[in-house]
């Protein structure tokens, strides 16, 4: 517990998602004070889903995602430190097939497999008759690519576990507490519905979809996206164990139970998962693996809200107008694979002042 007033709070990160807590870790390892608060909880947001994947080749035509080395280092180092620490179990290098189901798709594919500089054992192509030879049920026209380094991961358990880590550690969790924000006299002050406040010299917003429209960043320009996804039981245990990335995707980490996702809804009028969303995901899900759609049952259904940006780049960097006051959010649905290499990014940023690579920078959208 804090007390009623907490003060020399270096950094005060709103946000206990991907980005807030792998934040709250590259700064609290630099010896800054940090607290992260969070009404919602731990992985309440766009980062609960249940299971997700670290996809390099990403897009409809498996595109070698930006600084995707430094990227997946940083993730991997990340879930393996969390993983020994805990001694959980909530991360396994899958591997991700990405069967095409178009000739256009395949083409595209193909050319990016050879056109990109992937990274040695990445990345491999095979032909139909390959695919369906490594994967039998499967549908694939034309081809794909085989990624042994994919990854999948259990997110809520995974950032519960690192919360708890750092918590251990001297980072400050407030959660399931609803907290007014103010700034004076060089400090802010965020004050809760307990009476509790603490105090921090920089506030650092990592509060993903809720940022749209907030009145603080109303000059960046962001858009938000429903993504829904199903968990199902197979009627036995899955006979593969890599995840699958074609027209949405489908994992698991062991038995039965495993995760179809997403939908990508631009236009919605309620968060909540719904029977359109099922319907799509089902109907893509049976294009892609049709025996397995017929032999699996709906455990339980998902939704959360994403905020992305007209680039489909993350936005780090501080308020032009106000002072002490930062942000960190824009991940999509790369969060998995962005989050812990641009914590680094921001934490740099944030102490030592090390300017921003101009991709994910706020400056940007500060440009006239």
């Amino acid at each position: 517990m804090i007390n009623r007033v907490t003060k020399n709070i270096d950094y005060c990160i709103l946000g206990a998602g991907l980005a807030g807590i792998t934040l709250a870790k590259e700064l609290s390892s630099n010896g800054v004070s940090t607290c992260v608060v969070d009404p919602y909880g731990i992985a309440s947001g766009a980062s609960g889903t249940p299971l997700g994947l670290v996809n390099p080749a990403g897009g409809r035509f498996a595109s070698l995602s930006w600084r995707a080395e430094e990227c997946y280092q940083a993730v991997l180092e990340n879930l393996q430190y969390v993983s020994e620490q805990s001694q959980s179990f909530f991360f396994r290098k899958s591997g991700v097939l990405r069967p095409a189901q178009e000739e256009e798709i395949a083409e595209k594919m193909h050319r990016n497999f050879h056109e990109y500089n992937w990274p040695e054992g990445w990345i491999s192509w095979m032909d139909e008759k390959e695919i369906k030879e490594f994967h039998p049920g499967i549908s694939c026209v034309d081809g794909g690519v085989w990624l042994p380094v994919g990854l999948t991961v259990d997110i809520p358990t995974y950032l519960l576990n690192h919360a708890r880590l750092l918590e251990s550690r001297g980072v400050k969790f407030i959660t399931g507490k609803n907290y007014q924000l103010t700034n004076s006299t060089q400090k802010w002050q965020i004050s809760f519905d307990d009476g509790r406040t603490i105090e921090a010299d920089h506030i650092v917003f990592c509060i993903g979809s809720s940022i749209y429209n907030h009145s603080l960043w109303n000059t960046i320009k962001t858009h938000t996206i429903k993504g829904q996804l199903a968990v199902l039981e197979s009627k036995a245990p899955l006979d593969f164990e890599h995840a699958i990335s074609s027209l949405g995707y489908i994992t698991s980490l062991s038995g039965n139970e495993f995760v179809v996702g997403s939908t990508y809804e631009h236009n919605y009028d309620h968060q909540n998962p719904d029977r359109n969303g099922l319907d799509y995901l089902m109907k893509r899900f049976s294009q892609v693996f049709p025996s397995l759609a017929k032999n699996s049952t709906l455990k339980t259904q998902w939704s959360g809200v994403r905020v992305s940006t007209p680039n489909r780049m993350p936005v780090l960097g501080n308020n032009d107008q106000v002072q002490n006051c930062s942000i960190f959010t824009g991940l999509a649905s790369k969060g998995l694979l962005y989050s812990a290499y641009l914590a680094k990014l921001m934490s740099e940023f944030l102490i030592h002042g090390k300017a921003l690579p101009e991709e994910v920078s706020i400056e940007r959208f500060y440009k006239k």
